[in-house]
Parts: C-alpha cells; structure tokens; sequence
C-alpha cells in the first residue's frame, strides 16, 4: 500500500511540482483551502485527525517578503501559527512533519561567506523573523519534525507549470523588453533549481528532526551570477543590460549563502548555484 501523505500549499510553486513528482510513488492528498485552512486549529486538527497521513510535506505559506512586510499580523498567521498547528496536528496522529523555511532567517547576519544553521540569527525583515520563529515554535512542539532552510528557486522560464519571479524568468523577461536589470553588487545568496529541491524532499523525509540547510551554494555576489545566468542562457551583451548596483546593501552587505555541510552528512547534495543553472538549462526537465 502507498505511503499517505499531505501536501500543503499544493498549487503553488513548489506544491505543485512536488505533486506531479510525487503522483505515481505515493497517496497524496492536496487540501484546498476550504479544506484545509491552516489558520484555523480545529480545520487542521481535523483534517490530519481524518485522513491520519504518514507524512506531511508542509509547504503552504506567504513568501512575498514586501507582502509580508506590510501584513505582518497576517504572515505571522500564517507563517508562523500555521506551521505550529500543523505540527501539533502530526503529533497527535504520529505523522512526519517536514516544513519549509527560508534562507531569510540570515538576512541581517554580519558575517561573510557559507553559513551554517548554528550562526547567531537577528532576521531584518519581517518574513526572515516569522519563519525563525516558525522553526522554533514547531522544532519545540514536534522535536522530530524537519525544517527545510530553502534559498530562491527557480525552474525555467517555458515550464508549464507555475512560475515564481525568479533568476531566469527575471532575466528572460528584461531582455525580452530590453529593459535594464540592476543587480546588487554588495548581494551574497543561493539560487537552485527548484527539481534538485523536488527530487531531494523524498530523501528529506527520513531525516533526523532539525533544522537543514537545503539548496545550493554560491560565492558570487548577485550581479557577478546574474550576468553570468543571462551568459549562459544565451542572452546577447548581458553586460550592456544587466548592471551593477553598487550602493544597495553597502553599509552591510547581505548575505544568504547557506552552508549545507549538514545535510550533505545524510547523502543529499545540491550543485552550486551557477552549475545548477547550467545542468538545468543542459538537460531540463521538460514535461515540468
């Protein structure tokens, strides 16, 4: 019999590839919200309480960091209430619990280059902060649970499937309108294909509780891997277009790079940034 298991936010970015990835290898269940509302305890208690899944693959969330700046009542909602009664809810039934975090709890950490998940976290901005707490709060309600600390993905820009605003989109679409892209220069994050993230879930579900670090690695600074993604993708004169921005983030510069030793102890890797960006664009995945 195939393993159960629940995926929340299942038409969104994420959500929706991991169903179509998941479809044949396991009983999956994709609540609406009407079906299941995360912010309402007695919806998520009885919707798990009903179908009593082997796992859930938490991914419903707010991830629009402008969004959640101005609404933060409503991310703490969400991002932070939600997963708490998510992870209650697991408890009760005896469910795995993996839930996604985000490689913003490092926005506002004063140290360069790779950063493990023990660095001291003071998150600047409002979604870094709700996600931190989100970890904490489940981590303490469920000990066995799994956050999954993701950095910004991307798939291509022709995927039939939901597109985020993302490092190839953004750059397909300034060169389609010949607009220029100013890219900070003083900017140290991630970028991963989002199928690597997909593929390794799976793994992700027999993990350990903690917290993991879970994507790819990147030593260049965000305009030096943004010109050289627009290089590879075959975009002409990427210098002409995508340019520098070299007063963003110069008092501080911001850094998001993930060290991912951690995980890479239980046999799941990831390609560094700018490779990812190569094997996807080399040997996509194209019914994605």
């Amino acid at each position: 019999m195939k393993k159960k298991i629940v995926i929340t936010g299942g038409s969104g970015f994420l959500g929706c590839r991991l169903a179509y990835f998941l479809r044949n290898e396991f009983n999956l269940l994709m609540p609406t919200h009407s079906e299941l509302n995360i912010c309402r305890e007695d919806a998520v208690k009885a919707y798990i309480e009903e179908h009593s899944p082997e796992a859930v693959i938490h991914c419903a969330a707010l991830s629009n960091t402008w969004y959640c700046e101005q609404h933060a009542e409503e991310s703490h909602r969400v991002n932070v209430q939600g997963t708490v009664r998510i992870a209650k809810a697991c408890k009760s039934v005896g469910a795995k619990l993996v839930f996604m975090s985000s490689d913003q709890v490092y926005n506002g950490t004063p140290l360069l280059g790779p950063l493990a998940e023990d660095v001291m976290l003071e998150p600047v901005n409002v979604y870094g902060r709700h996600k931190l707490e989100a970890e904490q709060r489940t981590q303490w309600n469920l000990p066995d649970s799994v956050g999954l600390r993701l950095t910004w993905m991307y798939d291509l820009p022709d995927s039939r499937l939901r597109l985020n605003s993302n490092i190839l989109v953004n750059l397909q679409k300034s060169f389609n309108e010949h607009s220029a892209l100013k890219v900070a220069t003083h900017e140290y994050r991630g970028v991963t294909y989002v199928w690597e993230v997909v593929r390794n879930i799976v793994k992700a579900l027999a993990l350990p509780g903690g917290i993991y670090n879970f994507g790819s690695g990147n030593l260049l600074d965000s305009h030096s891997l943004q010109l050289k993604a627009a290089e590879i993708m075959g975009l002409n004169d990427p210098a002409k277009w995508v340019l520098p921005d070299e007063h963003r983030f110069i008092e501080q510069p911001r850094n998001l790079t993930m060290d991912c030793s951690k995980i890479a102890k239980f046999g799941i890797t990831f390609a560094d940034s700018l490779n990812g960006i190569k094997e996807a664009l080399r040997r996509p995945f194209r019914t994605e």
